[in-house]
């Protein structure tokens, strides 16, 4: 995790975005990457926020648009779904807003599930379009909200700040 979060701090260190706030998962592989990364960004402390943790796998069997399910998971009971949906929500709902008069760039460091359900929402896609999106550990995804309201993805995944050997998924 270090070597990797030195590459991602280093990578947004040298991009012309100046970042307000880095917030992280209580999990430590993203409070340990966002810890270097503050550091080497010098914005001062992480906030560590609970609801950035990881999320459940959605499966709907019941969904014939997306095939079957994806290898080894189960189908998620309608709590577990809801429990997903509210954390998703919770996410959009601090971080998701149009800007004012000064636009907003936060940093957050959080995992792959959480971050492919906002990729989907973002899109107007159903939760299950997760299963259609791979993603790499400390991969880089940019969401933009503008002063309108609309909602946009920039980029998914980026990896180019990794040498091929450090690119791992789950």
């Amino acid at each position: 995790a270090v070597r990797v979060g030195r590459r991602v701090a280093q990578l947004v260190a040298a991009s012309t975005a100046r970042f307000e706030c880095v917030y992280a998962s209580p999990w430590p592989r993203a409070s340990q990457t966002a810890e270097i990364a503050a550091r080497e960004l010098d914005l001062g402390s992480v906030k560590i926020k609970p609801y950035l943790h990881e999320v459940v796998p959605v499966v709907d069997p019941t969904r014939v648009d997306f095939g079957a399910l994806p290898l080894g998971l189960e189908r998620t009971s309608p709590e577990e779904r809801e429990i997903a949906h509210d954390q998703v929500e919770k996410v959009r709902g601090r971080f998701f807003k149009p800007a004012g008069r000064t636009s907003t760039l936060v940093l957050l460091f959080t995992h792959g599930n959480l971050i492919r359900y906002l990729v989907s929402r973002t899109l107007r896609l159903p939760y299950e379009a997760w299963a259609m999106m791979d993603i790499a550990h400390c991969g880089l995804t940019e969401l933009r909200v503008y002063s309108s309201g609309f909602e946009a993805l920039i980029s998914f995944n980026e990896t180019g700040h990794l040498p091929p050997s450090m690119i791992t998924t789950a």
